[in-house]
């Protein structure tokens, strides 16, 4: 047997060594070859003629009993004729038929007929075979009577013949949805039903067609396992009423009554055009439709999918924004399918409907041959609503697309001449918009236009344009500048100032660069004082250069002038002001300058670093004048003490003041624990108790730092035992850094008490011993003023009085 033909089965009532099981009885009589047991199983199940018990009772004649048509799916696809031929093969008793079965697993077989087609076809055969082999039926085979147009025809002449096909084909096109009921026709002529289902499964795919099985006639609907039935008025019983069957969509083709169905949104799009177009190319179209959305894996096909097959099989234009809407989504996100034959058809039907702003910005998405002039027709579009006034809605931002040079040229041109036309208090939407599409507009091809609007702009500081989302952003901004700096030169200078410190300098302080210019000037200002830390960062720094050409006359003052005239320097500002100023520009003006911004702060390592550049200006400022000369003395030891260790004496620094060991504190205990132990102790001895008094609150801030290193803290640790336990430290001193160790060792365990041991004995064994002493004294928690007492007297062998 070919592979591209059914398999044929007879079944009948066969005499002795008829059939194929050989004895007599119904059964099968023949089969073609290569027919299975699956298939015999399923046709015996599903498929055969159901003869009428009441009929043959009545001893009708054989005439009247109607041919059946049965389609099952039942893994596989088997499509059956059946006919009644009364008496038994013995001639004893009715109920003898005859049913010629195709059978296949493979759907192509059936082309584009579908099974309800096959009614009347001339190829059934009606006789048993004269053995037990038939032959095969070829693939595709003819078609009965019910050919596409006679249907579409037929249905045409039945009285409300749109109304029934859409309530017939909806309920058919649910019968496989979840909890559907099944479908009854009654009629008395079978013809008829197998019309109405051959209509139905036209207008569904192929491959859904074939899944819809049906039985005309059946005798015993209630036993039926197939989705679509037909019963004839004598044994349909309840089923006749179309209202008393909730489980059922009731067709009564006698009374001409059904069941409300509410239509699906297929049968609403195909039934009308099955009726009105070229049958044949509604048909093909429905065949798109599902492979559209089987390249999709969609379950079903949506309305778009329709629209699109519409267009291409059926050449419908495109009417209405909502269907244009539909397939414009539907391009931007298209199944897999041909560009050249699908989408560029379908893409040129919507251009061809003047489609609105929405539909043309969702066309933009689609990835086409013709995107570059969608984009345009877009740009267009929107431009031309933006230069007529009307509100404009957010748009949504575009796919990105690189424009071909004529596109890109076009795409300016258009924008360029919008520029001339449109008002200037929609400049900034049209240039956002030119952004959007990635249009850079050349403002010299518009400079009039261009001209009016930042004239415009410069009036209107709070209008909310952002030349940031602006293609042309920069050269916009230059011409900015130019109306302001003009007008900061005239009699509105005032109110141009205003203006910078309220918007401008936002939008300007990234393109400043001369502080001699007032226009840079007014900006900067107010961007330092302003208080964003990263924007006054940035501005100080545009100015930063300027600093170092004192070839340049009053740099300093200018610099200075810009950025602090409204806002205080902070410390590290005025410190790196004065430190890149080179000396020789650091005038009298800006020595009082800085001066006045000292005043202000709180002494520290860099408000020294500046009094030490300002020291040839101090003049009879006492205060400074002392604190300059104790900075200068610690300095000098700190730069000995480094080079030289314990051979600088550290007697100079007992007349430091406090605030200058406390704004130098980090770089002395620096070099102190970079040293050996008894050197740091020797200076801390000979520096005096203002020094030690520093080491009281420094040393723990060391070795609470977790981020120090361990030696770093350990080091620390030892300075501070050495230092408090000193006969020359004063009482406030011992005190202090008994407590402060007290915490250290209430923290720690023995490991680090040897550390800290190990170090000591380094320096000399009475110190580990002190140590050990201290620690026993802690761990039995004598008071603090015995225990220290106690301690500097084994240490020192002395007795305080």
């Amino acid at each position: 047997m070919s592979a591209r033909e059914f398999h044929s089965l007879y079944y009948t009532d066969c005499r002795p060594g008829q059939g194929l099981r050989g004895g007599a009885g119904f059964q099968f009589q023949a089969v073609s070859p290569g027919t299975t047991d699956e298939m015999m199983s399923a046709v015996q199940r599903s498929a055969l003629y159901e003869a009428p018990v009441d009929w043959m009772r009545e001893k009708r004649p054989v005439s009247q009993y109607p041919p059946s048509l049965v389609h099952v799916h039942d893994g596989v696809f088997a499509t059956a004729r059946g006919i009644y031929l009364g008496a038994e093969a013995g001639g004893v008793r009715e109920g003898n038929q005859f049913t010629h079965a195709l059978v296949t697993t493979d759907p192509q077989l059936y082309g584009p007929i579908r099974p309800a087609q096959l009614w009347d076809a001339p190829w059934w055969v009606e006789q048993p075979a004269a053995s037990t082999e038939c032959a095969a039926v070829s693939a595709e085979p003819e078609a009965g009577p019910f050919g596409v147009a006679a249907v579409r025809e037929w249905v045409l002449g039945q009285p409300d013949g749109e109304s029934w096909l859409l309530a017939v084909h909806s309920a058919v096109d649910r019968v496989h949805d979840e909890a559907a009921p099944r479908v009854v026709f009654v009629s008395e002529d079978a013809a008829i039903a197998v019309r109405w289902i051959a209509a139905a499964t036209l207008l569904l795919p192929q491959e859904r067609a074939l899944r819809v099985g049906f039985r005309v006639f059946a005798t015993n609907p209630q036993y039926s396992r197939h989705e679509v039935l037909a019963v004839h008025p004598d044994w349909a019983g309840s089923l006749a009423d179309p209202d008393r069957n909730p489980d059922s969509v009731v067709f009564n083709l006698v009374s001409g009554k059904h069941r409300e169905v509410e239509p699906t949104d297929a049968a609403r799009h195909w039934v009308p055009r099955f009726l009105s177009a070229d049958p044949y190319d509604v048909v093909d179209a429905i065949e798109l439709v599902h492979q559209f959305a089987r390249n999709r894996d969609a379950r079903r096909p949506v309305r778009a999918d329709r629209l699109a097959a519409g267009v291409l099989m059926l050449d419908e234009a495109v009417t209405g924004p909502d269907h244009a809407m539909a397939l414009a989504e539907w391009l931007a996100a298209p199944p897999p399918v041909s560009t050249t034959d699908v989408v560029e058809p379908v893409l040129a039907a919507v251009l061809a409907s003047s489609p609105g702003l929405p539909v043309l910005a969702k066309l933009a998405e689609a990835d086409t041959e013709q995107a570059g002039r969608i984009r345009i027709t877009l740009l267009r579009a929107e431009i031309d609503e933006i230069v007529r006034g009307t509100p404009a809605d957010a748009r949504a931002p575009l796919p990105p697309r690189q424009w071909s040079p004529d596109e890109a040229e076009e795409a300016c041109i258009v924008v360029e001449a919008a520029a001339g036309a449109v008002a200037p208090e929609r400049m900034d939407l049209l240039l956002r918009t030119a952004t959007r599409f990635g249009v850079q507009p050349r403002v010299g091809r518009f400079a009039e236009a261009a001209g009016r609007f930042v004239e415009w702009w410069a009036q209107h500081p709070h209008a909310g344009a952002d030349p940031a989302r602006w293609t042309c952003g920069p050269e916009m901004l230059d011409l900015l500048r130019d109306v302001l700096a003009r007008r900061l030169a005239g009699p509105h200078a005032a109110e141009v100032v205003d203006a910078i410190n309220a918007r401008w300098w936002r939008l300007l302080s990234s393109t400043i660069s001369d502080p001699f210019m007032p226009l840079d000037a007014a900006v900067a200002a107010a961007a330092v004082a302003a208080g964003d830390p990263a924007v006054r960062q940035r501005t100080i720094a545009a100015f930063r250069e300027h600093l170092r050409a004192p070839d340049q006359p009053g740099v300093g003052e200018a610099v200075w002038e810009a950025l602090f005239r409204t806002a205080a320097p902070t410390m590290p500002e005025l410190t790196d002001f004065v430190t890149v100023l080179p000396s020789t520009a650091l005038s009298e003006s800006l020595a009082q300058r800085a001066f006045t911004a000292l005043e202000k702060s709180k002494v520290s390592a860099r408000y020294l670093d500046v009094l030490r550049v300002l020291g040839h200006h101090i003049g009879d400022r006492k205060n400074l004048h002392k604190l300059w000369e104790d900075d200068g003395r610690l300095r000098s030891w700190l730069g000995g003490f480094t080079r030289r260790g314990a051979e600088a004496g550290a007697e100079v620094l007992k007349d430091v003041s406090e605030s200058v060991f406390t704004a130098r504190a980090d770089e002395i205990i620096a070099v102190l624990l970079r040293t050996a132990p008894q050197t740091a102790l020797a200076a801390a001895v000979q520096g005096g108790n203002q020094l030690q008094q520093m080491l009281v609150h420094e040393l723990p801030a060391v070795w609470n730092d977790e981020q120090a290193p361990p030696e770093r803290q350990d080091q620390a640790v030892v300075l501070a035992f050495l230092t408090g336990w000193q006969d020359t430290a004063s009482e406030q001193v011992r005190t202090a850094f008994d407590k402060a160790l007290e915490r250290w060792a209430g923290k720690h365990d023995q490991s680090d008490f040897r550390r800290i041991s190990k170090l000591l004995r380094g320096v000399d064994a009475d110190y580990a011993a002190a140590w050990h002493e201290w620690l026993k004294e802690y761990s039995q928690q004598k008071p603090k003023p015995t225990r220290a007492r106690e301690v500097a007297r084994r240490l020192f062998g002395r007795r305080e009085k």
